[in-house]
């Protein structure tokens, strides 16, 4: 059976009850951000081990044996100055961005009660998308960047992830922002900025 803007009203209404009710339970900041930071994480780590393949492949081509160990920690020093550094930093900087505009999402969706989460359509639809939506950022970044790493495209290697990670803020935030639009989530959202605040 198609569900119906009955349905989604009565799903909302539901939620907004949740949230103004007295036994709900205060939104966790560290479950939050444990949400929140997932995705961005993952793209940290993923930038920090495509520039380590990179140094391997580098060092292991040609023979190096006899070598002393101050020679790999100066070609280390040497490749990460290739765009390393500021590759890391950068991808470090919109992560903590991301982590930012998204935080107050994760506590708005942890302001609703458990049980009324596990049977939102609404929510589950969303929370499944966002999650295939971060999964194909993901994916496409770390191919770009395993590109730059086999390449002579450098700028594949130290742009990518950070560039697909900023460019997913909008992309999250346009999603959700649609299905507000779409759901009628207005009501919603400033009924939970109103217990939020409080």
């Amino acid at each position: 059976m198609a569900y119906t803007n009955g349905d989604a009203k009565k799903e909302i209404a539901e939620i907004i009850s949740g949230i103004g009710s007295d036994e709900r339970p205060v939104s966790s900041t560290k479950e939050a951000f444990k949400i929140v930071a997932i995705y961005p994480t993952l793209m940290l780590f993923t930038v920090i081990l495509m520039w380590f393949v990179f140094y391997a492949i580098m060092v292991l081509t040609g023979d190096n044996s006899g070598q002393k160990i101050s020679f790999y920690f100066e070609a280390a020093q040497l490749i990460m100055g290739y765009g390393g550094w500021v590759s890391i930093g950068v991808t470090t900087v919109v992560a903590i961005f991301f982590i930012l505009i998204n935080y107050s999402t994760a506590l708005l969706y942890l302001s609703i009660p458990e049980d009324i989460r596990r049977r939102s359509k609404i929510l589950a639809t969303m929370k499944s998308t966002v999650k295939k939506i971060s999964l194909m950022l993901w994916l496409g970044a770390t191919l770009l960047s395993f590109v730059g790493v086999w390449s002579d495209w450098m700028i594949l290697l130290a742009g990518s992830i950070p560039a697909v990670l900023f460019i997913s803020i909008f992309i999250i935030n346009g999603y959700l922002g649609i299905q507000s639009a779409r759901y009628g989530l207005g009501s919603l959202m400033s009924t939970a900025n109103k217990m939020l605040s409080r």
